[in-house]
């Protein structure tokens, strides 16, 4: 839709509706507004219950850098194909965002541009987390932030931010899915796979890595298991996959006589014994 809209802009249009209930259009919509036709409109709802927004006034009110940053905000708040943070809706994230100073914007806006996210664009990311966990805080990192709020009696998963480990993957799933917003102008982009960028093939689907390091230590993940007797561990209903741990001997699917689609393989070990897992004593899902 993108796309058309550009081309029909190259071609003289001068007035443009854009109709689209997906919210991920809109933003795409108002990123290119300033190449986009004065006149241009975006018509959202269904059926007979329609509402047209005016792109223009948006957009001034904006200005064109928090515009440039506008699609990753979307991404990591919570979009079709990514994850969010527990509890933190988008009314609460346009507030951080609204207010974010200029190396969280400027961060933003150059996700998905490289290859790979690069260190600074990671920190004002992790900025930008801490703040929308403790709005004002003057800590910078994930990981200061859970121990702050693990010592004011605040330890509840979901009032956590994510580890840093879980927080990097996330930020690599964002990357990859602005890598394809930024090819809206391209007919028939050539994008790498999505393999290296937070997610991982698993029975021919692909599905997110939530963190490369344990959720938490050894001794804790020997007392979780899973209570199947039927199946072989091969959907959420199993508890250790829902909670991305391997089923172990403990579990009851190791006493049914089957094999478990769920066990310890070695290629499934992502880490390795000599990589810091510091911050994954507790854990948070998306």
């Amino acid at each position: 839709m993108i796309l058309h809209s550009l081309d029909a802009t190259a071609n003289g249009a001068t007035q443009l509706q854009i109709h689209s209930p997906d919210t991920d259009v809109f933003i795409l919509a108002l990123r290119r507004y300033p190449e986009l036709c004065e006149n241009t409109l975006f018509v959202m709802g269904r059926g007979q219950h329609h509402r047209i927004i005016e792109l223009k006034p948006i957009a001034e009110t904006l200005g064109p850098e928090k515009i440039a940053a506008l699609r990753a905000f979307h991404t990591l708040s919570g979009a079709d194909n990514t994850g969010s943070f527990s509890e933190k809706g988008k009314p609460l994230c346009w507030e951080i965002f609204a207010d974010a100073d200029s190396s969280i914007i400027t961060a933003l806006a150059e996700l998905g541009q490289a290859a790979y996210p690069n260190e600074e664009i990671v920190a004002a990311i992790e900025k930008f987390v801490c703040l929308l966990y403790q709005p004002r805080t003057s800590l910078l990192t994930v990981k200061e932030l859970r121990w702050s709020l693990f010592k004011k009696k605040q330890a509840q998963s979901d009032r956590l931010p994510p580890t840093q480990a879980a927080l990097h993957q996330a930020i690599l799933r964002a990357h990859y899915q602005l890598m394809v917003w930024n090819s809206d102008r391209i007919a028939n982009p050539e994008l790498p796979s999505p393999q290296h960028y937070g997610w991982r093939m698993d029975q021919e689907e692909w599905v997110p890595v939530m963190t490369n390091l344990p959720p938490a230590p050894e001794a804790i993940l020997q007392l979780v298991q899973c209570g199947c007797s039927k199946e072989r561990c091969s959907t959420n209903r199993c508890q250790c996959r829902k909670a991305g741990l391997n089923c172990t001997d403990l579990c009851n699917c190791s006493d049914n006589g089957k094999t478990c689609d769920n066990d310890v393989q070695e290629e499934d070990v992502l880490y390795s014994d000599e990589e810091d897992s510091s911050d994954s004593e507790m854990y948070i899902h998306e």
